[in-house]
């Protein structure tokens, strides 16, 4: 398993290797991250996931530390351990030399020298020297240790220090390899730490700068806020002088009455007559001066004059219509006070009417049941069925109002009651026998009576506020007619332009300097003539109105009514010339895109319509180029995936040029969804080609990958997912057929 280390020039480290577990990350590689930047984020190691390649774990901690990829060291953690032990010199330095930090510390940079000036050959050469197995003038007959070698060796096996002197040399070449090794490792140790120093002393540089700058904004912010404040003060100040002006100003329309606004307005209708009086002066000065242009001025000022007075009159009427409104809505509404307080009255006296006849009927019954309890007679017997009934009789106790009662529920006329004292009373009725008043049935009578006579009131109320309605309605309806006489009566001055009786018989006035109810006519005017909406001259008196368009038209000679009715045939003709361009650089467009889309103006009848030949996948003996397509979702971590979709079959061709043609008219035309061509156009599709051989893909958005492609025979059988079995795309009547073309799209349809 192979595991990797690596280094920044920002002061990062960390380790490579891949993921032991079996979990979502099974088969990547795991990059342990230390360094300030992991330390700023409040971590102590950022782990990062990549595919199992260095150069994409590379890639992955450049961009997460914001360097470039090149800039990341990386060294394979087993060799460098095996270079360590292949070297004790290299050991050694190692041993002492500092390992890299992982914080942002500051460098001494001091000592870089006595790496630079490091002389490795004087360093070899003295170590050649001191070596006595370097130095031919010692012989190895000189060399202590031989003497003292025991006497029974052999003296020619001492002798033999040539052998020896080649492993020396061996040694030494090793250890100057070793050395040269060193030397370059140090070399590239000071111009890392070089680039460390440079780094952090443009991180320091820039530190500085963005501290300057945010010193800039700062002010610059205070200042904003300070005239913010200046700002709000200023706003806060007029705000209170406008609450005061509109303070006083309602004060003072308060206080204004009705009388003082009359008096406004005749103030202002007598300074309009003095200039009316002053404006005819000048009329007259001006037809004296024969000045026709200042008479066309002063005319011009006598009409908005005219125009101004007939605006505040109008005023002053909706003004008076309005008060005598009120005040008969005050009149109605006092009258309806009056009439309710009466009802009022008179439902309390009946309330307190009925309230007597229900004592009377409540103390009948009590003496009822006391006169019942002292006979002796034994009790009836229970009714068996049937509703019960309360039994009563007719006493001589009982009162006049009582017998009269009786009387009355017997049907006796009240007339010949009025005339009756008790005994007489008694003596009709027969004391002993029946009550009447007594009874059940003759409680729910007279309830039945008490709600008849509060539906008879309610209906009377009813009848009298209608009837109430109806004459304020009558009233206000006379009202109205009679202001709109007084307003047709006032507005007869304006009644000046003289028209031929071929147009009215009656002279004319403009439109806009009428009223109609108080409202400008204007609004409300339509021809009488045409009868569209608008009018600009008007007949009160018999509510005529004519347009400017119609009255010239009624006031044209033969000739100019023969000559109007040409212009217009010529506009008309225009017109229709005109629609009939249209519709034919419609039909040209339609045409244009009928050709662009129609297949057979693009293709042969042999690739809209294949043969079973080329519908075979053995057609062309494996020596032809087939055509295939699938449909399905990627892996697009929304839709469910099962694996790629499977490849189909369409058509084989003998010639690459057909089942490239094929390609296209099957991708186009006979896509599954059944859009036209020009929709997978306008999707973006994406088209390529290997060895002369187009493949086509689409996506439209939220769908399935739509594919077509183009492969040798021989080949096809070997594709991923491959099927010998057919599609059936060729069921689907693509939007753009020679049989509907058009500008729109329609629901793919099954052919059957």
């Amino acid at each position: 398993m192979h595991e990797y280390t690596f280094s920044t020039p920002c002061l990062h480290a960390g380790t490579i290797k891949p993921v032991k577990s079996n979990g979502k990350h099974c088969g990547k590689w795991m990059c342990k991250v230390k360094g300030p930047r992991v330390d700023s984020q409040g971590m102590n190691v950022k782990t990062l996931y990549t595919a199992p390649f260095i150069g994409a774990a590379k890639a992955s901690i450049a961009k997460f530390l914001g360097i470039t990829v090149d800039t990341v060291d990386v060294t394979t953690a087993s060799s460098s351990e095996a270079e360590v032990m292949s070297t004790p010199t290299a050991t050694t330095q190692q041993k002492k030399a500092a390992p890299k930090s992982t914080t942002n510390v500051e460098f001494d940079t001091g000592d870089d020298d006595e790496f630079a000036n490091f002389d490795l050959n004087a360093a070899v050469s003295s170590a050649t020297k001191q070596s006595p197995y370097m130095n031919n003038n010692n012989p190895p007959s000189s060399n202590p240790y031989m003497k003292a070698l025991p006497p029974h060796y052999p003296k020619s096996n001492y002798n033999k220090s040539s052998s020896r002197d080649s492993d020396d040399i061996v040694l030494l070449r090793k250890e100057l390899a070793s050395l040269h090794a060193e030397k370059d490792r140090l070399n590239r140790e000071v111009g890392a730490v070089k680039q460390e120093v440079e780094h952090i002393r443009q991180e320091n540089e820039r530190t500085k700068k963005e501290t300057e700058d945010a010193k800039d904004e700062k002010a610059r912010l205070k200042g904003q806020v300070r005239a913010i404040h200046d700002e709000h003060e200023k706003l806060q100040n007029d705000l209170n002088s406008a609450k005061q002006q509109q303070k006083d100003m309602a004060e003072k329309v308060k206080y204004e009455t009705e009388s003082s606004i009359k008096n406004k307005l005749k103030g202002q209708i007598r300074a309009l007559q003095e200039q009316r009086d002053e404006l005819k002066s000048d009329i007259k000065y001006a037809v004296q001066k024969n000045d026709d242009a200042i008479k066309e001025k002063s005319e011009n000022e006598l009409k908005e004059f005219v125009a101004e007075k007939s605006k505040l009159k109008g005023r002053i009427r909706a003004l008076q219509e309005r008060y005598d409104q009120l005040k008969s809505d005050v009149k109605s509404a006092t009258l309806k006070k009056e009439c309710a307080e009466k009802e009022a009255k008179a439902a309390l006296a009946k309330k307190e009417e009925y309230g007597k006849e229900v004592k009377t009927v409540k103390k009948t019954l009590e003496d009822l049941d006391g006169s019942t309890k002292k006979q002796d007679e034994p009790p009836a017997k229970k009714q068996k069925t049937g509703k019960q009934v309360k039994c009563g009789t007719l006493v001589k106790s009982m009162k006049v109002t009582e017998l009269k009662e009786e009387a009355v529920a017997r049907g006796i006329d009240m007339k010949t009651l009025a005339r009756m004292n008790k005994d007489e009373l008694l003596k009709m009725l027969v004391v002993g026998s029946s009550c009447i008043i007594k009874t059940d049935a003759w409680g729910e009578v007279t309830s039945q009576k008490a709600e008849q006579l509060e539906r008879q009131r309610q209906e009377e109320i009813y009848r009298k506020e209608e009837q109430e309605r109806k004459e304020r309605e009558k009233k206000r309806q006379e009202q109205r007619e009679k202001d709109r006489a007084d307003e047709v009566s006032k507005q007869g001055e304006f009644h000046i332009i003289s028209v031929p009786k071929i147009i009215h018989g009656c002279k004319l006035a403009e439109t806009k300097l009428l009223f109609f109810h108080g409202s400008p006519r204007s609004y409300n005017a339509r021809c009488s003539e045409c009868r569209h909406f608008g009018g600009d001259y008007t007949c009160e008196k018999c509510d005529y109105d004519i347009c400017n368009e119609c009255f010239k038209e009624k006031t044209m000679t033969p000739a100019e009514k023969k000559a109007e009715a040409k212009r217009k045939a010529a506009i008309e003709n225009e017109r229709e010339e005109a629609a009939a361009e249209r519709r034919r650089l419609q039909e040209e467009e339609k045409e244009k895109h009928r050709t662009m889309w129609d297949p057979k103006t693009h293709f042969a009848e042999n690739i809209i319509n294949p043969s079973n030949k080329n519908k075979d996948l053995d057609g062309n003996k494996s020596k032809g180029f087939t055509v295939w397509c699938s449909d399905g979702y990627g892996d697009d971590g929304w839709h469910s995936y099962e694996g790629l979709p499977a490849k189909e079959f369409d058509t084989t061709y003998a010639t690459k040029k057909e089942a490239n043609d094929r390609a296209r008219y099957l991708f186009h035309w006979k896509n599954p969804w059944g859009s036209a061509p020009e929709e997978i156009e306008n999707d973006q599709f994406n088209k390529s080609t290997k060895e002369g051989m187009v493949t086509y893909t689409v996506t439209p958005d939220d769908s399935t990958t739509w594919t077509v492609s183009v492969v040798p025979d021989a080949a096809f059988i070997y594709l991923d997912n491959a099927r010998r079995s057919r599609h059936q795309h060729d069921n689907y009547v693509s939007a753009a057929t020679a049989s509907s073309f058009g500008y729109f799209s329609s629901r793919p349809a099954l052919l059957y």
